[in-house]
């Protein structure tokens, strides 16, 4: 009598359970299409997934058809989520690489910081893609024509453009990037432009935030904004700047906040590597108001503005008891680190974050002034014409920002 299985049926079986393996592999994505069994966080890929395509009876429209539903299986087959991770995650346990799954986005520096780098990006920094005459009278054509519809009305103009942090760190970029860095690059071309052809008061903050530098680190490492210090440093020049086109305050002085530095936030751009709760932020300063700081009020109104605001993004408005000046400022994501000190500075600010202009909605307000925030690498990539364009037909669709 034979105890154990003959080497034949032990191959048999073995060939058996790897067949059903690789069903089971093959059949996995289809489940998980299907019964959504993958709880990995969707990867950061600073885009948009690919959505399902609609069918046009052409034959150009099927073509696009086909071309779509190819991008939105790529985009969104199973276990895809867990993959992109599982790749980011051991190619930067072994390499320290930042540029997995797809990911051309972030690189990394010295001294643990970390960069925002799309390849447009570390084109401008090695000087690779100047303006071109024409992109440059386009934007001052845009800003001008502006800063004249809003004179007709009464209305001042500020155009304001916070630094990337790259033009503020450059000496924490890697070594082959900083050999390679070169000046001109495009907001200089910028600036210059504009200060020659044109009047509009342009506030570059690049020397308000290298000065205050000197004092402590004004921007987080591991997240593409700069952190509150910055932010207030920037208010400040943005205050001065407000009082000398005609609406004059009291800013905020440093002294009426008590600073901390609170632990374990994660930056965006560790959210794009894959790796959310593994890198923390090592300075994390937040501002608390001292007692006797000027009150103010802050809430989200999405129906100042008729369209549908993707999530966290609607209007926001703050009044402050007391004080007076009332603006409207069209931002992106760098001016929410503003709202409480511009909030308690000016009597009522309207926080719309978009690039593009709503006039009718300008005219409804009726403010004393209207700042444009373009952070740098929005600005210098940007389409002047597109935003002209969308000025004047606000309820047109348009990209995110």
């Amino acid at each position: 009598m034979t105890l154990f299985p003959s080497r034949e049926i032990l191959r048999r079986r073995a060939d058996i359970g790897l067949i059903a393996v690789f069903f089971a592999l093959l059949w996995l994505p289809t489940a998980d299409t299907f019964l959504h069994i993958d709880r990995a966080p969707a990867p950061h890929e600073n885009r948009l997934p690919a959505q399902f395509p609609k069918y046009q009876p052409t034959l150009e429209g099927t073509g696009k058809f086909l071309a779509g539903t190819e991008a939105f299986f790529n985009d969104s087959f199973g276990f895809r989520r867990q993959l992109v991770r599982w790749e980011q995650n051991w190619h930067w346990k072994l390499f320290h690489d930042t540029q997995s799954g797809g990911n051309t986005t972030v690189l990394a520096g010295k001294d643990d910081w970390l960069f925002f780098s799309e390849p447009r990006t570390v084109n401008n920094i090695i000087g690779a893609m100047p303006l071109t005459p024409t992109e440059l009278e386009g934007w001052r054509t845009l800003l001008t024509g502006r800063r004249d519809w809003l004179r007709d009305r009464g209305i001042r103009y500020l155009f304001v453009v916070p630094p990337d942090k790259q033009s503020i760190y450059p000496e924490h970029m890697p070594d082959w990037l900083l050999a390679r860095r070169w000046h001109p690059q495009r907001l200089d071309q910028f600036v210059d432009y504009m200060r020659k052809h044109s009047d509009v008061p342009v506030l570059d903050l690049r020397e308000t935030l290298l000065e205050a530098k000197k004092h402590a680190e004004v921007f987080f490492h591991t997240d593409t904004h700069w952190n509150t210090r910055g932010a207030f440093a920037a208010y400040r020049r943005i205050a001065q700047e407000v009082s000398a086109l005609g609406i004059p305050s009291t800013p905020l002085v440093q002294d009426a906040f008590e600073e901390i530095l609170a632990a374990g936030r994660t930056g965006d751009l560790v959210g794009m590597l894959g790796r959310e709760g593994q890198i923390k932020e090592r300075v994390n300063p937040v501002f608390n108001a001292k007692p006797g700081v000027p009150p103010y009020e802050l809430h989200t109104d999405a129906n100042l503005i008729r369209k549908k605001w993707p999530p966290n993004t609607e209007p926001r408005v703050t009044k402050a008891p007391g004080a007076k000046g009332k603006i409207v400022m069209f931002h992106d994501s760098y001016t929410q680190y503003l709202f409480e000190f511009l909030g308690r500075t000016y009597g009522r600010v309207v926080f719309v974050w978009q690039p593009h202009w709503d006039k009718p909605f300008i005219e409804q307000e009726k403010p004393e002034l209207v700042i444009d925030e373009i952070l740098e690498r929005l600005l210098i990539f940007q389409d002047p014409e597109y935003l002209r364009t969308h000025d004047d037909q606000p309820d047109a669709p348009v990209s995110g920002n």
